[in-house]
């Protein structure tokens, strides 16, 4: 399959992953609690995950790396002082990163 295709997808994923499937009461209380952050975290590297699988990526590794790093980020944003549209668009740019690093490794 195409390099192209593939990321189109998982960043298709990464958004149904990162705000749909988590749901409301996720999205308003993940930032208050660590728990309901980790829970957030699980269904997003579960979404992107099952990407890997369907492409033929699947590791262990890979679904560590995208659970730990994706509750350190939403972590770092989460306790931000004051949190915008720049600090928005750090934290996605991670989430892309992350993409790529487990799509080209």
């Amino acid at each position: 399959m195409i390099l192209s295709s593939i990321i189109f997808f998982m960043v298709f994923l990464h958004y149904l992953g990162d705000f749909p499937l988590q749901g409301q009461f996720l999205a308003e209380n993940k930032g208050k609690n660590d728990y309901l952050l980790f829970a957030h975290s699980v269904i997003w590297a579960g979404t992107i995950s099952a990407g890997l699988l369907y492409f033929g990526l699947f590791a262990l590794w890979k679904v560590l790396f995208l659970l730990a790093g994706h509750f350190i980020i939403d972590r770092w944003k989460a306790r931000l002082p004051v949190s915008g549209q720049r600090e928005l668009l750090i934290d996605q740019g991670l989430h892309f990163v992350q993409i790529l690093i487990i799509i080209v490794v």
